[in-house]
């Protein structure tokens, strides 16, 4: 992991202070922050991303006892008692929905009356908090419904123009987003698979993952009155080449076609592509997962006519993955 040096942090948290863009480096991907109380600060990360009013940011806080700088959650609560459960997973790669404080504007939550809130556990990302007093606003540091960023060269060849100080922590050690978790729902409810499986949350809060995970996969593209959080778009995390599900795949003669693999079997060889990548030797759903986004990239600059990717049960990380790759693959056009 690079680790900047705290003048180059100092910097990051002055242009914050001063309303302006910092790309910031978390374990899932790399974040484009805004002081979150800065609603001239916050529509520039709209504007930069070209992100629709609809899509809801993620708040991130150095820790639990910053809560209340963005959410107002009253103690002796059902929300207080599950938060409680789910204490193991603050720092990390789980975002909660809280009800909102009044000090967070409509914008950070595209008009409604909750906030997405998510300690992260980057080490860069924390020392960027801790030096500021106040909540971050940070969604991934790329275009609205483009391949999530996972280095910070990823960052600066697609928003470089647009971001003051992009802080370099290395690659993304999850390399796809958070999990979402309301918890304004009784029971709570998984809005967007990532980092920390249902099956772990299922079990820290005592309900079923089938429970967890109700209507997870409905939620509706078009949201005006605002979506309930980020990553509710059917066309989302998509390269400019098209992308086909293996499963849907039918070669066409002449056809420049990149394959994503998830793991060598020899059992199962297909129609030959022009570019074959490999995501993991051995199908070790973790590393696809992290290498997914930047192997999108990579194919995504070589000219090809379609991106082919393979599929995985959808049972522990597996379901953020295909949560991700069923939405790159999804045609603009319908």
């Amino acid at each position: 992991m690079i680790d900047p040096s705290d003048r180059q942090i100092e910097a990051a948290s002055a242009e914050l202070r001063a309303g302006n863009l910092v790309a910031m480096p978390t374990e899932t991907v790399y974040g484009l922050a805004a002081n979150a109380w800065d609603e001239t600060a916050v529509s520039k990360i709209f504007e930069a991303k070209g992100r629709p009013a609809t899509n809801p940011l993620i708040v991130h806080i150095y820790d639990w006892t910053f809560l209340d700088q963005c959410a107002e959650v009253p103690l002796a609560t059902e929300i207080d008692q599950a938060m409680k459960q789910l204490d193991a997973f603050w720092p990390g790669p789980l975002t909660l929905i809280l009800p909102k404080s009044q000090r967070i504007s409509s914008l950070v939550t595209a008009g409604r009356e909750t906030v997405a809130v998510r300690v992260p556990r980057h080490p860069v990302a924390r020392k960027l908090l801790k030096s500021c007093n106040f909540p971050v606003a940070a969604p991934s540091a790329n275009r609205s419904t483009a391949v999530s960023p996972t280095t910070a060269q990823h960052v600066d060849d697609e928003l470089g123009e647009q971001v003051a100080v992009i802080l370099d922590g290395g690659p993304s050690e999850l390399g796809l987003e958070s999990t979402i978790l309301d918890l304004t729902e009784s029971p709570p409810r998984i809005l967007r698979h990532g980092g920390v499986t249902a099956e772990s949350l299922a079990k820290a809060l005592h309900l079923s993952v089938d429970v967890l995970t109700r209507g997870t996969d409905k939620e509706v593209e078009t949201a005006p009155s605002g979506h309930r959080a980020p990553g509710q778009m059917k066309v989302h995390y998509s390269p400019r080449t098209p992308v086909r599900l293996k499963s849907d795949w039918i070669p066409v003669a002449d056809e420049r076609a990149g394959w994503i693999r998830f793991h060598v079997d020899t059992s199962a060889e297909g129609p030959e592509a022009s570019i074959v990548r490999i995501l993991s030797n051995h199908g070790d759903l973790k590393e696809i997962a992290r290498r997914l986004f930047a192997t999108l990239r990579e194919l995504d600059q070589l000219d090809l006519d379609l991106i082919v990717i393979d599929t995985c049960e959808e049972e522990g990380m597996g379901r953020a993955i295909m949560d991700r790759i069923r939405r790159a693959s999804a045609r603009r056009d319908v």
